[in-house]
């Protein structure tokens, strides 16, 4: 009698384990985490979320709403130039003063920014629909060995640039491979400021 109620209850517990089992087997199919962003994604600067620095024109361009790229203009005496290039993916908007580059590994930058051009002339440049303004960018050559910088420039290399539009506190990473930097705090590289292309 006694094994066979002990039977029983057995039997009982494994059925309720079943059951319990089969309850919570798999989440409704309107989860709420099925409208969650993908692993990795980010929510983009807006403009109520985005915040610029003192002395940033009216209608100032979203970083999110900016796409840049550098374009090669060559070497001159123991200096390389380069223009970045803003390009407004958004609705007409306005640039004004100097971007900030730096060399980056991955993420992250290595070495001071650039110094800007103090000898240049600031403006603001209304960048239409798919529009685009121009900064020039001058780096000393230091590759390789710190080039004219000597033993004052520790060279290591980067895997792009993290571009800072003017007034802007969001870098805009630009995929560049084996960039050279000097990463003990020695400024390489100046910037002026956005003209019109």
């Amino acid at each position: 009698m006694l094994r066979r109620s002990a039977l029983i209850v057995s039997t009982l517990a494994t059925l309720l384990l079943a059951g319990c089992v089969t309850v919570n087997y798999s989440p409704p199919a309107s989860s709420p985490s099925s409208s969650a962003p993908p692993t990795g994604s980010s929510p983009s600067p807006s403009p109520s979320t985005e915040t610029f620095t003192p002395g940033a024109p009216a209608n100032q361009c979203l970083t999110a709403n900016l796409s840049v790229s550098l374009e090669d203009e060559g070497a001159s005496a123991g200096h390389l130039h380069a223009k970045v290039v803003f390009t407004n993916n958004g609705p007409d908007c306005v640039l004004k003063g100097f971007p900030t580059v730096q060399v980056a590994q991955g993420a992250a930058p290595i070495g001071a920014g650039s110094e800007e051009d103090s000898n240049a002339a600031v403006a603001p440049v209304t960048l239409m629909a798919g529009g685009s303004a121009i900064a020039q960018l001058t780096s000393v050559n230091i590759d390789p060995g710190g080039g004219p910088l000597g033993d004052s420039c520790v060279v290591d290399h980067g895997t792009g640039y993290l571009v800072t539009p003017p007034h802007s506190t969001t870098p805009i990473p630009v995929d560049v491979p084996n960039v050279p930097a000097c990463t003990n705090g020695i400024v390489w590289m100046t910037a002026g400021p956005v003209t019109a292309p």
